[in-house]
């Protein structure tokens, strides 16, 4: 992965993140702290994930996979980035001037819309 990607990576996953605090701060949520946004690097993806235990290791969900080729932004699942009829459920880049902000929310990607 280069410097570049590197950056846009982490640029991604701090917006992310940003995404997940303001989801807790919109609905008040007291009774622990926000989940913590991670990424695993492999080689082909990086996967996005959020930890709800507070980033102990014991509650992990995916938020989304990021292709490091291009840096396109995919749905997925615990295993791998979903693939439809047309190919991966591409939902925008990490390039895009706000990281893809526009097309996730603190859950993960958006639905494609008919």
């Amino acid at each position: 992965m280069d410097d570049v990607m590197d950056v846009r990576l982490n640029g991604y996953l701090g917006m992310v993140q940003d995404k997940i605090n303001a989801y807790w701060d919109h609905y008040g949520f007291k009774h622990a702290a926000p989940p913590l946004a991670a990424v695993i690097i492999a080689t082909k993806y990086a996967k996005v994930i959020y930890c709800d235990d507070g980033g102990r290791g014991e509650s992990k969900s995916v938020h989304s996979f990021v292709d490091l080729s291009n840096g396109d932004i995919i749905k997925g699942n615990w295993k791998s980035p979903i693939r439809t009829k047309k190919g991966l459920a591409v939902r925008g880049n990490i390039f895009a001037d706000d990281f893809g902000a526009d097309r996730v929310t603190n859950h993960g990607p958006v639905y494609l819309r008919r």
